[in-house]
């Protein structure tokens, strides 16, 4: 099981580059079609916003928390000892593992209702919505097992280089 927690943050980056490549490409044939064929892809940017943006945002979150990608300010941190800036660390991630639980929560109520009422968005054509909201819960659950992984594991991967492969 810890395995596959170390394995798949990285996995979900790849399949979030593939879903960029796969958006790129989609929209690259939409605006051909519409130049050179005068023929756009009917629900290009209902699809592009409803599929692939999530993909993009949510899939990778773990991978940022297990590479040590987030944004981080180190005014205070770097005038406390050692001890003091462990201790802040985990108290980060603590609070973040708090933080991304609260959003599982509230997206996953947000994925149930869109699936109960089978969520769509009108364009040309009718596009079914509410399986890409499951990415959002999916992907803020993940990082909240990421983070309590590195909690318990100590500073064991916390600075990973971004060339290498993540270990949390």
């Amino acid at each position: 099981m810890v395995r596959l927690a170390e394995r798949l943050p990285q996995m979900l980056a790849w399949v979030a580059g593939l879903v960029i490549l796969l958006m790129m490409i989609h929209v690259m044939i939409d605006v051909l079609g519409k130049y050179l064929f005068n023929a756009p892809l009917p629900g290009t940017a209902e699809v592009v916003a409803a599929y692939y943006m999530i993909g993009a945002v949510f899939l990778p979150i773990a991978y940022v928390e297990a590479a040590g990608g987030s944004i981080v300010v180190e005014v205070i941190y770097e005038k406390v000892p050692e001890r003091a800036q462990k201790l802040m660390l985990v108290t980060a991630d603590l609070i973040s593992a708090i933080y991304y639980s609260v959003l599982a929560w509230f997206s996953w109520d947000l994925a149930v209702r869109a699936w109960r009422v089978n969520e769509t968005v009108d364009g040309i054509w009718r596009i079914t919505t509410w399986p890409a909201k499951f990415l959002l819960p999916f992907g803020f659950c993940l990082a909240v097992v990421v983070l309590l992984m590195r909690v318990v594991r100590g500073e064991h991967g916390r600075e990973a280089d971004p060339n290498s492969t993540v270990e949390i």
